[in-house]
């Protein structure tokens, strides 16, 4: 169970690479923007909490912001895609319950994906990916190696200019062993990053690529 609370830890940060929504909200989030946002930050902010009391509450901040997204627009790709980050986080916050979270998580991205596989640059199908090549397989988690390459190939496919899609896909061939591949995919993705203005999110992409190249 260990090992299911490490791999969400990596996938929240994996899964809020992306630019927060606009318009971030100063009072109680009411709309499906303003709750996504909400969740959003939830996630980034749990990423730098080392408190677990502290990544507890926010995982529970981002779960009823999840709820209320849902209650509002039940089939909206952006209520469906930050439910399956919610759901990641309190996979973290809960590591004995993280298996059934994360099976979860794959639902509400599977679902946001079918309503739009391109929100947030392809997001649902890039932390499906992540998931399905960082969690343990069965009877422990729902890890599919060989379905997180062909998830984060489709992320690709939709948005291939944004390095994290391509840093999920370097990552999901480096699990199945296709070390070539990976590696092309790492340099593209490092490429695609340079190209970008400066940003905490560029240096962060850049760190990525260049770890996996110093040691292919």
């Amino acid at each position: 169970m260990r090992r299911l609370g490490l791999a969400a830890v990596i996938l929240m940060m994996a899964a809020c690479h992306a630019p927060l929504p606009s318009n971030l909200p100063v009072a109680t989030p009411t709309s499906v923007e303003e709750l996504a946002a909400a969740i959003a930050a939830d996630a980034q902010r749990s990423d730098r909490e080392s408190d677990s009391n502290m990544r507890a509450a926010l995982a529970a901040d981002a779960d009823r912001d999840a709820t209320a997204c849902m209650a509002l627009a039940p089939q909206s790709a952006a209520c469906l895609y930050y439910r399956g980050v919610a759901l990641g986080l309190m996979a973290r916050a809960h590591p004995t319950r993280a298996g059934e979270l994360l099976k979860s998580m794959l639902e509400a991205l599977n679902a946001a994906a079918v309503v739009d596989a391109g929100y947030d640059n392809a997001g649902p199908l890039r932390v499906q990916a992540l998931v399905l090549i960082k969690a343990p397989g069965w009877p422990l988690g729902p890890g599919d190696p060989d379905g997180g390459v062909a998830a984060a190939r489709r992320a690709v496919n939709l948005a291939p200019q944004f390095p994290p899609n391509v840093l999920a896909l370097a990552e999901a061939l480096t699990k199945t062993g296709d070390n070539p591949g990976a590696l092309e995919n790492y340099r593209r993705a490092r490429a695609l990053a340079q190209s970008l203005a400066p940003s905490p999110d560029r240096d962060a992409w850049l760190a990525q690529a260049d770890q996996a190249l110093k040691h292919p």
